[in-house]
């Protein structure tokens, strides 16, 4: 665990009592945010004290003439440092990055693959966010205002846990683990995981459009995006551990053990003060 300098103690100290987040905006943030009803009194004094610091030590930079208000930058910061809570680094969990770019919605990007036959191919995708290798983290504001509800989908949570993954050094599912854990356990358990997500989307019937009870028995309740890689899995993953961490204890109970212990916190298990 890297020891916090002393320079840096002082200044999140000063950031802490010269820089408070308003009384009246953290209530709105943790009443409007229902992923925060669950918390007990002990962590949403942590994620006030974390989100305070993110914004003394974060930029904004919003893009297209878009003026953010401060209680977007307060749910921003406050979803971002949600699965800090339990974490032994804490705020230098996102050390490698000190900018949020904010866009007003999705925004294009130009992508290019390369076949099996060394044929590039390339083309247009939208996204939502996105966690630049040591830079910058970018976000849709339209989806982080559809983020927060509960209903399995947090951008701001996606691309930070792409900043968790980072930190041993690249975007590949298997961030440097807490003392105690097994990497191989880890690696086995998201590995598994992945293919069996990757199959249960390949068979016919998952394919087919579901309402309601007429839902095939069998077909995977997690977003499809995470069957892009072993990296949007444990993003889509902490999304909905955070979220809806019941979904994701019943369709992957291993995966919900392993960010149990990774994260230290039980999200299913606490109760709601809502």
């Amino acid at each position: 665990m890297p020891m916090p300098h002393p320079f840096r103690k002082a200044r999140r100290a000063r950031i802490l009592s010269g820089s408070p987040i308003a009384e009246e905006v953290w209530n709105w943030a943790l009443s409007e945010h229902r992923i925060f009803h669950r918390l007990p009194p002990e962590d949403k004094a942590r994620l006030r004290e974390l989100a305070t610091i993110f914004l003394g030590e974060k930029r904004f930079d919003p893009v297209a003439g878009l003026v953010l208000d401060e209680e977007t930058k307060v749910s921003i910061a406050a979803q971002a440092c949600l699965p800090l809570i339990g974490l032994e680094d804490g705020i230098d969990c996102y050390r490698d990055f000190t900018t949020i770019i904010v866009t007003e919605r999705e925004y294009d990007v130009t992508k290019r693959d390369v076949d099996s036959a060394g044929v590039v191919h390339e083309y247009e995708d939208e996204f939502a966010g996105e966690a630049f290798e040591l830079g910058p983290v970018a976000l849709s504001l339209a989806d982080v205002e559809a983020s927060g509800w509960g209903d399995g989908y947090n951008v701001v949570i996606h691309e930070m846990a792409h900043k968790l993954d980072a930190l041993n050094g690249e975007y590949d599912g298997s961030p440097a683990l807490r003392q105690g854990m097994s990497p191989a356990a880890w690696q086995s358990t998201f590995g598994a995981a992945y293919e069996d997500l990757r199959s249960r989307l390949a068979s016919p019937a998952s394919r087919k459009p579901r309402k309601g009870k007429l839902r095939k028995s069998g077909s995977p309740r997690i977003d499809a995006y995470a069957a892009e890689g072993p990296d949007e899995f444990f993003a889509v993953a902490c999304e909905y551990f955070f979220e809806r961490p019941e979904l994701l204890r019943s369709e992957y109970p291993d995966v919900y053990g392993q960010l149990l212990l990774y994260f230290g916190r039980d999200p299913a298990g606490a109760k709601s003060d809502a």
